[in-house]
């Protein structure tokens, strides 16, 4: 993505920091002395900082700031002029060019904005509340991953930013300690790995050391449990305290056995892909697989046979026979391995595995996405969904007494076997029939772009928002308190 990193900011990327690894320590202590002269001397940052729950609050406008903090006192015309500028300067360069994507460079830029807007006296509504991001998928955005993690934390940053809150990215646990016990008053939540949620509950560093992280009655400036939530992909509960602290991308349960839906939205990425009118389109299906052992006859959702049929009838289609009649259909594949197997099924050609900006371009010129049964919960049906192309849902397992049963069906994606043709086609694994039935209903029957109201981006920003501002101290009490009626849970300082 980026070009490789030199110098001192490619050892900074290397060993982690979360700040320019030659101002860390004089910086941090800087940072220290200026939080508390602007929130010691300038009245307008308390005056901000008590309206921030105020919801007609002008978003943050981060374009400019003066030069000067004015400290009421001191000369006689009762004020002196702090040059702030040089502070943050000297803290957090704006040196760094735009593509910098570098934990201590983000982090610059964040706190140097906070800075600004405390010192005019202009933050918005939770500008001057700090998130404190310390899961692996966050890391793994800036460094160019496009995984369905990394979709879903760059869809949370998104929701972030148009919330107007303020937010700073670490690559350890120490170092998410560290930070919140310089900002811990202005930081809600800390979004971490499941794993790191419980590593800090039992003072573990997760790599067999000791590292003193919760908060406890001896230790006051530990991080409160109940201020950490799990950044977790999967189902089940995946911090100290249960459920409701675990956050996921899907309504996988529904209440009360469900974990806390965050959820995502693929519409920034949609929005960069052009759509492809439907008379443009080849005739052409685009196979969702990743790896050929994907086509392996023990997992695979459609046997070789399934595909040329499909080929023959659809060949013969006159819907595609009218826009491209010297072609025949096809079905596509992008998948990593140099060699395929003697399993792949030749009706299946593979262009070999794609950039993401090439596969949005071959999705969105598909008149269908076939499903293979993995991987499971991936958001690239969503996208095809945005992009107009239909998506072929392999039912995996399901009550052979009750087959339309939808409850007890375990599908590639759970969450789209609820929908219905045109959008999703859900048809069960080995039925040859039923798959060559949707892939040529498809192909006649064309959508625009859908989204599911509950992944569009202002959804999104809702969820997050109430996650946020939700009373998690209250929650962790009445945790506390059901614990010890029932003699079970978890024993914890709330603080």
């Amino acid at each position: 993505m980026d070009s490789p990193p030199s110098g001192s900011r490619a050892n900074a990327r290397k060993d982690g920091y979360i700040f320019n690894p030659t101002l860390r320590i004089p910086g941090l202590l800087l940072l220290v002395l200026t939080l508390g002269i602007l929130l010691g001397y300038q009245t307008n940052a308390y005056t901000h900082w008590a309206a921030r729950l105020t919801p007609n609050l002008p978003r943050p406008d981060l374009s400019s700031y003066g030069a000067d903090l004015t400290i009421p006192g001191g000369d006689g015309e009762g004020t002196k002029a702090l040059k702030l500028a040089t502070i943050a300067e000297t803290l957090f360069p704006v040196n760094s060019p735009a593509e910098d994507r570098s934990i201590f460079a983000e982090n610059e830029r964040m706190l140097r904005r906070l800075l600004g807007c405390m010192q005019d006296g202009t933050c918005g509504r939770n500008q001057m509340k700090i998130v404190i991001l310390a899961s692996s998928p966050f890391r793994g955005l800036l460094n160019g991953d496009n995984g369905g993690e990394a979709i879903w934390a760059n869809s949370a940053v998104i929701a972030m930013r148009n919330l107007g809150y303020s937010y700073l990215y670490t690559s350890t646990l120490a170092q998410a300690i560290a930070l919140y016990q310089i900002f811990a008053a202005l930081v809600p939540v800390l979004i971490v790995d499941g794993a790191d949620s419980k590593h800090c509950f039992t003072d573990e560093d997760g790599h067999g050391g000791r590292l003193e992280c919760v908060q406890k009655r001896d230790r006051p400036h530990g991080v409160p449990i109940w201020k950490m939530l799990s950044f977790h992909f999967w189902d089940g509960p995946e911090h100290p305290l249960g459920r409701k602290w675990t956050l996921n991308p899907e309504p996988y349960r529904p209440a009360p056995d469900n974990n806390t839906y965050l959820g995502y939205s693929v519409e920034p990425q949609c929005a960069r892909q052009p759509f492809v009118p439907h008379s443009q389109r080849k005739p052409q299906a685009w196979v969702f697989a990743k790896n050929a052992d994907y086509f392996d006859p023990e997992r695979r959702a459609w046997a070789p046979e399934a595909f040329r049929r499909a080929v023959e009838v659809l060949s013969s289609e006159p819907s595609l026979n009218e826009s491209t009649p010297q072609e025949g259909f096809r079905f596509l594949a992008g998948v990593r391995d140099k060699t395929l197997p003697d399993y792949w099924p030749p009706d299946v050609e593979n262009g070999g595995f794609l950039p993401q900006a090439k596969f949005y371009t071959a999705l969105a010129e598909s008149r269908a996405l076939v499903g293979m049964g993995r991987p499971v919960a991936s958001p690239t049906p969503y996208d095809a969904l945005c992009v107009g192309v239909p998506f072929i849902n392999p039912i995996l397992d399901w009550d052979r007494s009750n087959p339309d049963d939808r409850s007890r069906w375990s599908s590639q994606h759970n969450t789209l076997k609820h929908l219905d043709p045109p959008y999703v086609y859900n048809v069960f694994k080995g039925d040859e029939g039923g798959f060559v039935d949707a892939v040529r209903d498809a192909v006649r029957t064309p959508i625009e772009s859908f989204v599911l109201p509950a992944m569009r981006m202002g959804a999104v920003e809702q969820r997050l928002g109430e996650i946020l501002e939700m009373d998690w101290r209250g929650e962790a009490e009445r945790v506390l308190e059901e614990g010890k009626k029932s003699g079970k849970g978890v024993e914890f300082w709330v603080g």
